[in-house]
């Protein structure tokens, strides 16, 4: 009896001791571990690489304006910086004979090139050669600064409230519409250009596509959409005038920035469609369809944009673009203008 019943008693160690041995071998791996952790040296993290939101170099900022802006909003060109010279002056061209009014620029008069035959719309046919005189044309869009002087002399109705993407004062105004941007022009003592005029100023007496030639455009040279779905170069807004070179004249953002209200009215073409502007549209100082102005103009119901705009694509800003929309729409955050002068 004594010996059968330690029999079960040695079973029971027979299990028990490999446990008292797992948990001593634990412990002294546990103390291992820690004597290691303790005298072990540090060892160098790596360097995580955080990730950061792309900030664009022309993003809106509330910075003050460039330097060299007169009182008035428009850029004060500096004879030493080169991007502010006058283009000189074609064998075909016609000077202006005297000293721009400020803020203004000569554009000189004679033959050049209107529309385009290859690679743009219908409506720019033909090109053809168009002469018109010499006259004054505002170097910049006009500013929110400078409309807001017409709104407080009750002359102008205030542009469509913006929240601030739009709003600072050497942005161009936008969200106005032909009635008043030409309600402006008549208050500062100017006019809206006509399309020859324009077209004149952007492209040259040699009909070249851009204000800075025949190269195509990029984020320094205008304020688009670039690259695609990436509006006012990835800015989402206008940017303030004058911040990308003065080109062809001197002028500023003749392409891109804020499409710019003309003087005439819209038709299908020049010349050789159903609705042509025909002689209205020749020269010389073609003025289009009844002689533009805010008069009804049978048959025809759009006023034209030309120079497209930061919420556009390239293409779009083409001198020889031809944009009708009617002449009540504001927008309503891509049209202003710029004023012309003509010479007494």
């Amino acid at each position: 009896m004594k010996a059968a019943s330690l029999l079960p008693c040695r079973q029971g160690w027979s299990w028990r001791l490999p446990v008292v041995g797992l948990l001593a071998g634990g412990l002294l791996f546990n103390l291992s571990c820690e004597h290691k952790s303790a005298t072990a040296k540090p060892r160098p993290r790596k360097a995580v690489k955080l990730a950061t939101l792309k900030v664009f170099d022309d993003a809106p900022s509330d910075e003050p304006p460039p330097t060299g802006f007169v009182a008035s909003g428009e850029p004060q060109k500096d004879p030493s910086d080169p991007k502010a010279q006058i283009t000189k002056l074609a064998s075909t061209e016609v000077p202006c004979g005297k000293d721009a009014p400020p803020g203004m620029v000569c554009i000189p008069g004679g033959p050049f090139f209107r529309g385009s035959d290859h690679g743009g719309k219908p409506d720019e046919r033909p090109r053809m050669r168009i002469t018109v005189s010499p006259f004054y044309m505002d170097i910049t869009e006009v500013t929110n600064e400078q409309y807001n002087r017409c709104v407080e002399a009750g002359k102008c109705e205030p542009p469509i409230k913006h929240f601030g993407l739009y709003v600072r004062p050497k942005q161009p105004v936008v969200a106005v519409s032909w009635y008043q941007s030409y309600d402006f022009c008549h208050y500062a003592g100017k006019r809206l250009p006509t399309e020859a005029e324009w077209e004149k100023a952007a492209r040259g007496p040699d009909g070249e596509v851009y204000p800075w030639g025949n190269e195509s455009p990029n984020c320094k040279l205008a304020v688009y959409e670039e690259p695609l779905g990436a509006k006012g170069c990835g800015t989402g807004t206008t940017q303030d005038v004058g911040t990308r070179g003065a080109f062809r004249y001197g002028l500023f953002d003749m392409a891109g920035n804020s499409w710019e209200w003309v003087n005439d009215w819209k038709t299908d073409c020049y010349h050789g469609c159903a609705h042509e502007c025909g002689a209205a549209c020749d020269g010389p100082d073609p003025q289009g369809p009844c002689g533009g102005g805010p008069k009804y103009c049978k048959g025809v119901s759009e006023k034209l944009l030309k120079g497209g705009s930061w919420y556009f694509t390239g293409e779009r800003m083409r001198g020889s673009e031809r944009r009708g929309v009617p002449p009540s729409n504001r927008g309503p955050h891509r049209l202003g203008f710029r004023c012309a002068k003509s010479i007494d």
